[in-house]
Formats: C-alpha cells, structure tokens, sequence
C-alpha cells in the first residue's frame, strides 16, 4: 500500500507539544528561580498555579515515544480522524466485512459532544466510546483493546449508551457494538464478562444493571427499562482482531483506482493500517505495504 504517511503528521504534533509544553497552557519555571536546598527546591508562589498541581517531565524524548505509542488513547486519535474523514457508506462496508450489517448506512460521527446528545450524561465522567457512529437507522460502536481488559460495567455503560440514542429518538433496526483485541477476541471477551458475544440478551438486564459503577448508568436501567431491554434484544456484539481490521483496509485499498478520490481514500485508510502494524501492541505482524 502506499501513502502511509499522513499519521505521522499527527505524531508530529504530539511531538511539539512534549517539547513545547506552552502550547498546552504549561509554563516553564527556570532554575534562575529555583531557591535551593540539599534535599528541596523552592519556587516563588506568583509563578505556581494556585489550584493545580506543579509538572515535571518524567520521561526522555525516546522514553516518551516508546510510553506514547503504547498507548490506546493516542492511537485512538488516529482511528477516529480517519473514520471521521472517511465516507460513511466506506465505513459501513469495512465493518459489514468484519461482521456488521449486511445494510447499507451512511455512518457519521456526532456532531456533538456525548454529554450534549445524550442530556442524562451532562458533564459526568461516565461513559467515552473509543468510537461511536450513527446511521439514520443504525448505531455501529466500536471499543478498542491493545493490553487493557473489558469488563460487563463497560458492557453496562456501552447498552446504556446505545439505548439512549433511541430515547433521543432514533429509533435504530440496528445496533452493533464491535470489539477489537490484539487475539483471541470472542474467548477474551467471554473470560472478562462471562457472556459469550452471541448470547447477549434480555435476560441479562438485571446482571448488567447490577455490575454498573456509575450511580447514573445505574439510573439509566432504573427509569428507561424498556429502552435497554430493547437494545439488548437487538445488539449484535462482533469481536474481532487487528490483524482483520488491518487486512481489512488492505483489501479495500486494492479495489480503488487511480482518480483522485480514489488515491486520497487509498492515502487515508493506508496510513491507519499501517499505524495499526505498526503498533508493539496489535499483535500484527509489519509485512510489505507496497
């Protein structure tokens, strides 16, 4: 594949802002300033923030990169911008391939923030989907695992957050919520929560409501049950591996051609492919992108 180069565009933002904190409203306090001791450091108080924290770097520059990349919220960032970019009918056929619809939808991204959508999240720290897309009749979320576990208060906080969209008033033919491991996808997520992918069902309403940790997810089962027991019924849970993913958008890249939409398609998608070999946590083997 070629023009896997665009996500290093956005590692070269993340590299600015480690060497120039400023950029993420830090200010450096030089050693001008320092007042020192043999065992302490003073700082005057007019150059502290009065209701925060101090900072220190505690990583080099190739420490940082290798703590970095590790990490699922940053990778995250690169999925997200290519989906976002993507066309949403694109979207919906790379997951058909992986095990979602059989329908076309043309998915999309909010338009709002979570807690701006779905009112009875307001500014709580409940529940962030890896990524959530919406279709007009169709709700496709997607939880990403490198070496973190999954667990049924997340499966609980994802059903409410499915059945909202129908309280919104959407009411969706179909849900799916997708879930992708380094290996060993459908046995991982099983062992974590005890529900095989296929059997999620109504009957496991009381089991999820009582495994939420949120008061307000809890609440949610509490006052919207016929709600939930809908999602439930509906929701198709598809666990699957990076190596698909990656093999996936390999594949669609091979169908395009060669006029400009197509090259920028190719470009896109390429670039998250190749971002997610070359992860030293996906589990997929770096083989020729040509």
């Amino acid at each position: 594949m070629k023009g896997a180069m665009w996500p290093q565009r956005y590692w070269e933002v993340v590299n600015e802002f480690f060497w120039v904190p400023s950029y993420l409203g830090l200010k450096s306090i030089p050693q001008k300033h320092w007042i020192k001791s043999e065992t302490t450091v003073s700082v005057p108080r007019a150059m502290t923030n009065p209701s925060g924290p101090l900072y220190y770097r505690l990583r080099s520059g190739n420490d940082f990169w290798d703590f970095i990349q590790r990490q699922e919220e940053t990778f995250n960032h690169v999925f997200n911008i290519a989906f976002s970019i993507a066309p949403g009918d694109i979207v919906a056929e790379i997951f058909r391939a992986l095990g979602g619809s059989t329908q076309s939808h043309d998915y999309r991204m909010p338009s709002l923030p979570i807690g701006e959508r779905y009112p009875w999240i307001g500014k709580a720290n409940v529940t962030t989907p890896d990524t959530y897309f919406l279709a007009t009749d169709s709700v496709l979320a997607v939880e990403i695992k490198f070496n973190a576990r999954t667990s049924l208060d997340q499966l609980a906080k994802y059903v409410a957050l499915i059945a909202s969209e129908e309280i919104h008033g959407n009411d969706c033919s179909e849900l799916f919520l997708f879930y992708i491991f380094p290996s060993g996808a459908e046995e991982k997520f099983e062992r974590q929560t005890s529900i095989a992918p296929g059997d999620l069902s109504c009957e496991h309403f009381e089991i999820l409501k009582n495994a939420a940790g949120s008061g307000l997810v809890a609440e949610q089962f509490a006052t919207n049950q016929d709600a939930i027991m809908r999602t439930l019924s509906r929701l198709k849970i598809v666990c699957t591996s990076w190596a698909a993913v990656s093999a996936e958008l390999k594949a669609y890249c091979q169908k395009l051609g060669d006029s400009p939409g197509d090259r920028c398609l190719s470009n896109l998608l390429s670039g998250l492919a190749s971002e997610i070999r070359n992860h030293p946590l996906s589990g997929v083997s770096n083989y020729d992108s040509a």
